[in-house]
């Protein structure tokens, strides 16, 4: 049963990437954690300056001006952070052309979100606090498996 009430995915994750900071002085910036190369590998293009939200979200735009990929952090210490993704996933599935599936290794809890949209990300808890990493391009395996490696790879920075 689809539940009209509920918030959007976008709206829910806009939220977790508008976050004022990141919680903690420990926790290096979103921007620290996500370079202009590894931008440029995921989104197959060409990317500007990064775009730091005080440093709880990067976001880097294609020179082309045509899509956008974004890391966000945010502390989600004092949530059931495993819950808060059950309920992300459960909203994204009930959206129009979209499809999810879980992460297995990845973070405490994980999971993909695919669109005809070709807004895509995965979002994870990892010790009390919830990463996005979205990139706007068509699905494939390969990019797939590179977000996943490059969330592996800012998880070990964490």
């Amino acid at each position: 049963m689809r539940t009209h009430a509920a918030v959007p995915l976008v709206a829910v994750l806009f939220s977790l990437l508008a976050i004022p900071a990141v919680a903690d002085a420990a926790t290096p910036k979103a921007c620290d954690l996500l370079s202009a190369q590894t931008a440029t590998s995921l989104l197959g293009a060409a990317v500007g300056k990064p775009t730091d939200m005080k440093g709880a979200t990067c976001t880097y735009v294609c020179t082309s001006g045509n899509a956008t990929i974004a890391l966000g952090i945010a502390d989600s210490s004092g949530t059931d952070g495993a819950h808060d993704i059950q309920v992300l996933q459960m909203m994204a599935s009930q959206e129009k052309g979209t499809t999810t599936k879980s992460i297995a290794g990845l973070g405490e809890q994980s999971f993909l979100v695919t669109r005809t949209s070709n807004k895509n990300a995965i979002v994870l808890v990892y010790h009390q606090k919830m990463l996005t990493l979205a990139v706007q391009r068509p699905m494939t395996p390969e990019l797939e498996k590179a977000m996943v490696q490059t969330l592996r790879q800012v998880l070990a920075k964490l």
